[in-house]
């Protein structure tokens, strides 16, 4: 890899990076939002869980709508997922580290 090549490699890098940082924290927003509304979710959308012997009336089988409360929020929690596997910041951040050592 010469010099030209190097450097076109490392500012891809560098761009894929704040790209996926940038991405990660909006989905890491955008979830801690869904978790200061779940009760507001919830309400809307139905429990998606019941207890045998609930505290309260809300936790009873009788509420329980299966999953619909978590399509609601599954889009985010998969792309955060992705965001973290594929796009994987940590692999680019190596793979910038390594290039940059390179001399």
């Amino acid at each position: 890899m010469d010099d030209g090549e190097r450097t076109s490699e490392i500012e891809r890098l560098v761009k894929e990076l704040a790209e996926a940082t940038a991405r990660r924290g909006a989905l890491l927003e955008e979830a801690q939002e869904f978790a200061a509304r779940i009760h507001e979710i919830r309400a809307a959308f139905g429990n998606p869980f019941f207890y045998t012997k609930p505290e309260n009336a809300d936790e009873s089988v009788s509420n329980y709508t299966g999953s619909s409360s978590h399509e609601v929020v599954l889009p985010t929690a998969l792309a955060l997922r992705r965001v973290d596997q594929c796009t994987a910041a940590r692999e680019l951040d190596s793979a910038l580290m390594v290039i940059t050592r390179r001399a």
